[in-house]
């Protein structure tokens, strides 16, 4: 695995990558319940626009999608047992937010939109990748 950022910058990636994806699905959120406006539209293209270009220079740029999407045939020793302990990580964590997530929603008889649902699918993409690029020098 070839690492093509600094760690440093790995790392201000993945948190404007992640706190952009939870801009998003916030001020959907919030459009959906107050109402649209300019503000909020031009606030939300920016989120997302923030989005796309961290996450094509913090993952796709620097390798992380693709060394944690390839298949285990084209992994050496180190880098499948490094894959093995940052999925173990990843879905641990994604479990545990997903249902505390799910949980909060029951409680507050709120439905789901789907927003928040791709952006769950995204983040479990991310999660992965985003453990390597935090804890990989």
């Amino acid at each position: 695995m070839e690492l093509t950022n600094t760690f440093a910058k790995r790392r201000y990636g993945v948190v404007i990558t992640l706190l952009s994806l939870l801009s998003i699905v916030l001020i959907f959120e919030y459009g959906m319940k107050a109402g649209w406006n300019t503000i909020l539209a031009i606030t939300l293209v920016t989120a997302l626009v923030i989005f796309i270009i961290s996450l094509v220079i913090t993952f796709l740029k620097s390798g992380l999608w693709k060394f944690t999407h390839k298949p285990l045939t084209e992994l050496d020793e180190r880098e499948i047992a490094l894959t093995s302990k940052v999925l173990r990580i990843s879905y641990s964590l994604f479990t545990v937010i997903v249902l505390a997530l799910l949980l909060t929603f029951a409680l507050l008889g709120k439905p789901l939109n789907i927003v928040l649902v791709v952006s769950l699918i995204l983040f479990a993409h991310l999660l992965p990748a985003s453990v390597i690029a935090w804890t990989a020098k």
